[in-house]
Formats: structure tokens, C-alpha cells, sequence
């Protein structure tokens, strides 16, 4: 099962949990469990509608190699704690190196002008969870598009100096 992502905050060698999980940077956990859990029921092989074996087969395999870890890291306190404390570094060398900065995702362009950021992002983020589990193809782009936002996101909380995180 191949999973390289190359996109948003992943191009800073930073898993992006949340956007794994397809919920914004400043979700509450009991958010984040509730995502998990839709998400699980969808991937898993037991209840997964994915219609082609092989899908179904990555689909178990993605649950397990890059979900469920995703959600272990927020599911300790202590996890949770030192995973913002990086989010938080990786907003400042986001702002750092803004100059090199590609955005490809529409969503993303709209985020960086949009007058009301924590609204877009919002409503941006819930618009591709909506839809990033209902195919193998759907699932990578919409997690890179999340990941785009977050990045995007980041990068405009850190100018308004209201560093994410921490």
C-alpha cells in the first residue's frame, strides 16, 4: 500500500493528522473521535461499500496504517500536546518560507483572500470530508486538499500573529 503524500503540510515532512482525519486544526478531541469513528465504520472491512476487492482490501489497509495512528496521536493528552507544539513550529517555518509556497487546490487559493479565514477554512474543510472516504482516489486528494487549507491556514493565523497549536 503505497501512501506518499506531497501536498500542503506534507512537503514539510509533517503528517497531517487532521487532515488524515478531514477535521480543522482547531478541533476539539470529541470531534475528532466522532470523525474517527465515521471513518472507521466507512474503511473497515467488515461494514467498507467500496465495491472492487482490491479497494476494500486498501481501504482496511489505510484504516490501519495511517488512521488509526493518526487518531492515536490525539487520543493521549500528552500526544495531543507535543503534536501542537510541532503544528506550531511548522506554522512559523510556513510563514518562514512563504516565498516558495505553491498552492494548487482552488479551496486553497480562495483561503489565502477570504475575508472571513476561520469561516472559509471551516466550511472549506467540512466541503472535502464530506466526500474523502467514498473512493481510494477521492480519499489521497482530498487529504492533500486539507492539508493545503491547514497549511494555507497556518500561514495566515501566523501573520495575524495567532500561532495555531500552542
Amino acid at each position: 500500500m503505497s501512501f506518499e503524500m506531497t501536498k500542503g503540510l506534507f512537503k514539510y515532512d509533517f503528517t497531517d493528522q487532521h487532515a488524515i482525519l478531514g477535521v480543522p486544526l482547531d478541533a476539539e478531541f470529541n470531534d475528532i473521535r466522532k470523525r474517527y469513528m465515521k471513518i472507521a465504520r466507512r474503511l473497515h472491512s467488515d461494514t467498507c461499500s467500496f465495491e472492487d476487492q482490491a479497494d476494500k482490501d486498501w481501504a482496511n489497509q489505510f484504516l490501519s496504517k495511517v488512521v488509526n495512528p493518526a487518531y492515536n496521536k490525539f487520543s493521549k493528552e500528552s500526544d495531543r500536546k507535543e503534536y501542537n507544539l510541532l503544528l506550531a513550529a511548522i506554522g512559523k517555518r510556513v510563514a518562514k518560507e512563504q516565498g516558495k509556497m505553491q498552492i494548487e487546490s482552488a479551496a486553497a487559493k480562495e483561503l489565502a483572500t477570504a475575508k472571513d479565514l476561520e469561516e472559509a477554512y471551516k466550511t472549506a474543510v467540512g466541503k472535502l470530508a464530506l466526500k474523502q472516504y467514498e473512493s481510494v482516489q477521492e480519499t489521497q486528494d482530498a487529504i492533500a486538499q486539507i492539508s493545503e487549507l491547514n497549511m494555507v491556514y497556518l500561514l495566515r493565523k501566523e501573520r495575524l500573529g495567532g500561532a495555531v497549536g500552542t
